[in-house]
């Protein structure tokens, strides 16, 4: 849409897309304010920003593109672009063209695609495992609140810092290294896969993790992001550390540490220590009696 106004701002010209854009017959809008299709408080600005201009030199729009908001006939107001350039005519006076651009079908993909990042990172955010994901550069772009409680970091401070940040075990300063080699090569040594590694929180203490690691390619753009889902191994860890020690302590209360039963191996017996360990019950065949507690409470 294009209209064409003079230093009191009146339409002085407007071609058809203008008429079809704000829904006014042509003679509508001839010869009347341009204020008349400004939308917010700038319809009662208008006039001024001419006279300021005129009167200062200052192009604070003048050549320039910008967003503002527009009315239509029915008093809806919706987004434009708008584009102004200064006209000298024949007799030294100025008019001033102005280029209008509908962003209302703009306006509402962009509000669709908000709507859908909200119902996606709602997704995100109800899984109890801790997700992440990264762009090519290793920068974190998104994650889920369990992320954030894993960590320990506000979510403004995490989400665009490097995903070196949180690693542990020596891989912080090699991890940006792993994923340009991975661009380059093509080689996947992690992607698809789970494995286990370190992983390191705000405070700085590192923990055991299970990390699986998925690529998504964005089809409109090509970019790649990699998405990490973690699980927190701490609590297996001493799980296992635990049944082991219980394992250990059952063996050496039944057979004796392994360190001690070697050496008795190697020491002979005499006759008389034989003798008194038959009538002392030890070699009798009967159970210890620390050994029979311990039988009767586990079965």
């Amino acid at each position: 849409a294009m209209f064409t106004i003079d230093s009191k701002g009146t339409i002085l010209l407007l071609n058809d897309a203008a008429i079809d854009l704000f829904g006014y017959d042509y003679n509508e809008l001839l010869g009347e304010p341009i204020s008349k299709i400004c939308g917010g408080d700038h319809a009662a600005k208008h006039q001024q920003y001419i006279e300021n201009y005129l009167k200062t030199g200052v192009t604070k729009i003048m050549g320039k593109k910008r967003e503002v908001q527009a009315r239509k006939k029915d008093g809806t107001e919706f987004h434009v672009e708008l584009g102004i350039k200064e006209i000298k005519t024949e007799d030294d006076g100025v008019i001033f063209a102005g280029f209008i651009k509908d962003l209302s079908h703009q306006k509402e993909q962009e509000r669709q695609l908000r709507y859908r990042e909200r119902v996606t990172q709602a997704a995100v955010d109800s899984s109890f495992d801790p997700m992440i994901s990264i762009n090519e550069s290793g920068i974190i772009v998104s994650c889920n609140k369990a992320a954030i409680n894993l960590f320990g970091y506000p979510r403004e401070s995490f989400v665009r810092a490097n995903i070196s940040l949180i690693c542990g075990d020596g891989h912080s300063k090699h991890h940006d290294e792993y994923i340009q080699r991975y661009l380059k090569t093509g080689h996947k040594k992690i992607i698809g896969r789970k494995r286990p590694t370190k992983a390191k929180r705000a405070d700085g203490t590192e923990f055991d993790i299970e990390l699986g690691v998925q690529e998504v390619v964005d089809e409109g753009t090509g970019q790649r992001l990699f998405c990490g889902y973690i699980r927190d191994m701490t609590v297996q860890k001493l799980q296992k550390a635990r049944m082991m020690k219980h394992e250990s302590s059952i063996q050496d209360d039944f057979f004796g540490p392994s360190a001690a039963s070697t050496k008795a191996m190697k020491t002979p017996i005499s006759r008389g220590e034989s003798n008194a360990s038959s009538t002392d019950g030890k070699s009798s065949g009967r159970m210890p009696k620390r050994l029979l507690h311990h039988a009767n409470t586990t079965m």
